[in-house]
């Protein structure tokens, strides 16, 4: 069973932290919603407290541990709000377990598969985290804020990094080779018929926004917000996310 916690009163809405994350980076956001919502954070495997003993985590298999939680929790259905590979992960449950999810809100991820170039460097990341894994977290959190925001948002990029390096390296890696094995679900973007809100940042060098861009419909379900910022929509554009989510 996965790590969760639960607080509030309402409406579901539960929380699918991105990778080398955990459930703590919806600390504010569940501070500000939990008088109008009962919200659920969890860890999803090999992330926070929850274990993985498997050398790949599929985005099918974290969603169906999603779906044990939200049984011993006795909710029927829920908004599911998602960063980056949490996104990954909602996607699946909207598509294997629609009637379940009510809204599906992706900050700065994505309906695509990866790339083969894209496969190859999750594989070459899982091996330089075995390698050097402070290293690599050093080198590349930075690069998740936009280039003009990074001085504004050293302090929350610093708890970021310490967050990151929680992560145990069997977690790090069954991620990465979990995402790499995903299918394009784009087809959930014309398929879902409950509310899907698109958080994109502009300037986000880890999801491609322009090529995402061209694959969103218009539709009366869908909504879209672009920004001038970078992977870290959440944080960086703070008031504005959670405006959107007081609105679902």
């Amino acid at each position: 069973m996965l790590y969760y916690e639960v607080e509030g009163e309402g409406k579901s809405f539960v929380f699918l932290h991105g990778f080398l994350e955990n459930h703590s980076i919806w600390n504010n956001l569940r501070a500000d919603l939990k008088d109008q919502h009962q919200i659920i954070t969890l860890d999803l495997p090999g992330h926070g407290i929850s274990e993985t003993d498997k050398e790949e985590n599929t985005m099918e298999e974290m969603a169906d541990e999603v779906i044990a939680v939200l049984d011993v929790l006795n909710i029927a259905q829920a908004t599911f709000i998602e960063h980056s590979m949490g996104g990954y992960v909602a996607c699946a449950l909207a598509d294997l377990h629609p009637e379940r999810v009510e809204n599906i809100v992706l900050l700065n991820s994505s309906t695509l598969a990866d790339d083969e170039a894209k496969k190859n460097q999750r594989l070459r990341t899982c091996e330089t985290a075995r390698k050097n894994f402070k290293a690599l977290v050093n080198f590349s959190m930075p690069s998740l804020f936009a280039a003009h925001h990074r001085e504004n948002f050293k302090n929350d990029l610093n708890k970021i990094k310490e967050i990151a390096l929680t992560t145990p390296i069997a977690g790090v890696c069954a991620a990465l080779k979990g995402m790499r094995l995903r299918p394009d679900r784009s087809s959930v973007l014309y398929d879902f018929k409950g509310g899907i809100y698109i958080v994109v940042g502009m300037n986000d060098e880890t999801v491609n926004p322009e090529l995402f861009l061209t694959l969103i419909p218009e539709l009366p379900n869908i909504h879209l917000y672009q920004y001038n910022g970078g992977h870290m929509a959440f944080i960086e554009h703070y008031a504005e996310v959670l405006s959107i989510l007081k609105g679902i």
